[in-house]
């Protein structure tokens, strides 16, 4: 498996994991240093206390929601030595009891450590839908 193909395995494993309510599962991929901007908290996760606090309120509220259906897009990346990006969307959607769903653009970077792909940074955030309208004129 070359490198591309590598990390986009392990992007498609986190998910598994969230989906699967297995925190260790996405936890693999992060380095200990690593940071997430995730759609539904609105400050920075820092640090491996700080991820593993996160995802377990993470995975307890996606329990308390319905059915969860997530699809992965294929992910573009782009790979320079011992650092990669990849860029990608997912879609989300959950079933009553308390559905949601949404339109998210990921981005994430990732560092060779030992012959390792770790994670280094996890951003997200829901896609927009356009440019909001304008509807008054600005101040002369």
């Amino acid at each position: 498996m070359d490198d591309k193909q590598a990390i986009v395995r392990m992007i498609r494993d986190t998910f598994d994991g969230f989906a699967e309510g297995n925190a260790k599962a996405m936890q693999k991929m992060d380095h200990p240093d690593s940071t997430i901007w995730d759609v539904f908290q609105p400050d920075l996760v820092v640090g491996q206390d700080g991820r593993a606090d996160f995802r377990k309120h993470d995975i307890e509220q996606s329990k308390k929601r319905g059915k969860l259906t997530l699809n992965v897009d294929e992910p573009v990346v782009d790979v320079w030595e011992n650092t990669a990006l990849a860029r990608y969307y997912l879609r989300f959607s959950y079933t009553p009891p308390n559905p949601t769903s949404g339109h998210v653009r990921i981005t994430a970077v990732f560092r060779r450590v030992d012959g390792r792909w770790l994670r280094m940074h996890h951003h997200e955030g829901i896609v927009p839908t356009g440019v909001p309208p304008i509807t008054e004129a600005p101040p002369k």
